[in-house]
């Protein structure tokens, strides 16, 4: 069967006959059983292992495969919840009455999947029945006989749960393929900022929805989404990597530009926060500028390298300037950043500052 009939097909109207067969609780309470215990192994499949390791190239496709199963696991999951619910109270679609076990449901996974990727993919699916293959004989031991009647069940089985909750989120899929891409291809001076210092930082800057922030080294948004969480509706940021700057637009943080340093202060923020670079004492220049962009009365934490009296000029000079500044300053606890999706061993204290 050819793309464009496939496609004159899906233009059917598969509707939902009233004919139900009795209830059956006996079948009903097998499905949610059988339901409860995929749990574990949804979880696992959802928060891979390999996923928490240092992230190479290798390890993020196999996470991503991981995942992508766990959710084709959730998905058949809701279908057995469903239809556990159906037999139970009569109103089990009759063409789904003869599915019993989670094996029924893995083939019928797969047309809801070739569904969603359109026509092209659904070739397997008319083809596997013009050709006898091995769906269409497993569809056929459940009363599936045909594509049309396969993707008929499908649509009965998105209408007893909810299907779409189980599906990846595009933007979220996307964003994590960025940030994991920055980290495996070791983008220059790229640390996640660990949760705990997040919520350390946003802390000790005392932020509130009110406030009009700026993360000027935006990264992969750590900082951004936990402005988010807490009901910031004001967020600003600048970032240098063009992956970055594609993950944090799909996030919906709008970038006022690439290279911070480069840009003219505009002291308009309540609350800068901000996890610069540290590499060749970059850290320094950032701070300074960012300081600048404060309003009166603002204030601004950074992450920075923890670091002893030196004999560098420049480190000096800017010891003695957050002196004369009257900052604060909190050491993290030893290794912080041992537990950043980039693994870094350098120790780290916070500064906070108010203009």
């Amino acid at each position: 069967m050819t793309i464009a009939n496939i496609e004159r097909q899906l233009t059917l109207d598969f509707s939902v006959p009233a004919i139900c067969p009795p209830p059956n609780p006996k079948l009903a309470d097998k499905l949610q059983k059988l339901a409860a215990a995929m749990d574990a192994t949804i979880a696992s499949k959802l928060n891979p292992s390999i996923g928490q390791q240092n992230i190479t190239a290798r390890r993020s496709r196999i996470a991503s495969s991981i995942r992508q199963d766990g959710r084709r696991l959730q998905l058949i999951q809701s279908w057995l919840v469903g239809l556990a619910d159906r037999h139970c109270n009569g109103t089990c679609p009759i063409q789904l009455a003869k599915i019993s076990n989670r094996s029924h449901l893995e083939p019928l996974a797969s047309v809801f999947h070739w569904q969603k990727e359109g026509a092209k993919s659904l070739e397997y699916l008319y083809t596997g029945f013009d050709r006898g293959h091995e769906i269409a004989q497993k569809l056929g031991a459940i009363g599936i006989y045909s594509a049309n009647a396969a993707l008929a069940a499908v649509e009965l089985l998105e209408g007893l749960s909810n299907p779409a909750a189980c599906q990846p989120n595009p933007i979220g899929e996307r964003v994590d393929a960025l940030r994991r891409k920055a980290i495996y291809q070791q983008v220059p001076d790229f640390f996640p900022t660990p949760g705990a210092i997040v919520t350390r930082m946003l802390q000790l800057a005392n932020v509130q929805p009110y406030h009009r922030c700026l993360d000027p080294e935006g990264g992969a948004g750590n900082i951004c989404l936990a402005l988010r969480d807490l009901g910031v509706k004001h967020i600003d940021c600048f970032e240098l990597n063009a992956g970055l700057v594609e993950a944090l637009t799909l996030l919906g943080f709008p970038l006022l530009g690439r290279d911070f340093l480069s840009a003219t202060p505009r002291p308009i923020y309540d609350r800068i926060l901000m996890n610069p670079p540290f590499g060749k004492d970059a850290h320094i220049e950032h701070v300074r500028h960012a300081y600048d962009w404060l309003a009166p009365g603002g204030e601004l934490v950074a992450v920075l390298p923890l670091e002893h009296p030196s004999r560098i000029k420049k480190r000096r000079q800017f010891s003695e300037w957050l002196d004369e500044l009257g900052a604060d300053r909190y050491p993290n606890p030893p290794k912080s950043f041992t537990s950043s999706d980039r693994y870094c061993a350098v120790e780290t204290h916070l500064i906070h500052l108010c203009r």
